[in-house]
């Protein structure tokens, strides 16, 4: 189960019309149709939910605690980087409802959150909306450390950005393809290409092995412990 025993069908049905009456106007017919369609397919007994969905059972705190994506990844930055009192973060794809950037923000000096389609309503004050699209790692601002959770093809730019501008991150890899096309040995932490049955997620690690070692200052690639949710390495860095 994703959400908690509690919540009853009409609990769910009246967030649902609050969710859209609240987001009105940001919004598209596209994800109203979405966001019923998965609601009435009983998407609540799934073990795995599309990641706009989980924005939506976000906003009314209706995840179980195993279930909360946003916090688990949370936690996997913290395990290496610590108190993040004293840091800004760059959360790169954020969603509409940029959930990871109001979690982050909850411990963060300052989140920055980039996506073209991103919700500019009921944010904390330290998280800064930047609405832009992406189309390459000089469109992002500087930070300290620089997150993607499930980022698709952002992958490649938030390691650009990473490596070009000396800053470590942290990255949910997801398994859509993307433009990464490399060939080479992967080695990370006994990890071999064939425990690696995606391709693209395979060579978004071999990219992110090759610009680390380019940039010594980076440290080494870690491979975190997968957290609840993630179907694929999470990996990041931790400067020297």
């Amino acid at each position: 189960m994703i959400l908690k025993d509690n919540i009853t069908e009409k609990q769910l049905s009246d967030y649902l019309n609050e969710y859209f009456t609240t987001y009105e106007e940001y919004l598209p017919s596209m994800f109203r149709s979405m966001y019923r369609l998965n609601y009435l397919s009983g998407l609540r007994n799934n073990s795995v939910i599309d990641s706009q969905i989980c924005q939506f059972y976000k906003e009314y705190d209706l995840l179980r605690k195993e279930s909360d994506m946003y916090q688990a990844f949370k936690n996997v930055i913290k395990h290496n980087h610590g108190d993040l009192s004293n840091t800004t973060i760059l959360d790169v794809g954020g969603g509409l409802v940029p959930q990871l950037g109001r979690e982050l923000a909850k411990e963060a000096k300052h989140v920055m959150v980039v996506d073209k389609n991103i919700v500019d309503k009921n944010n904390p004050n330290n998280l800064e909306v930047i609405k832009r699209e992406i189309k390459s790692y000089k469109d992002l601002p500087s930070a300290d450390i620089i997150v993607g959770l499930l980022p698709c093809e952002i992958t490649r730019d938030i390691i650009d950005h990473a490596c070009n501008y000396n800053e470590d991150f942290v990255i949910a890899l997801c398994g859509c393809i993307n433009d990464i096309i490399l060939s080479g040995r992967l080695k990370i932490n006994n990890m071999t290409k064939d425990d690696i049955a995606n391709e693209s997620v395979y060579q978004s690690i071999v990219y992110a092995l090759e610009g680390v070692q380019e940039h010594q200052e980076l440290g080494d690639v870690i491979e975190y412990a997968s957290p609840y949710q993630f179907p694929y390495p999470v990996i990041g860095n931790k400067r020297r």
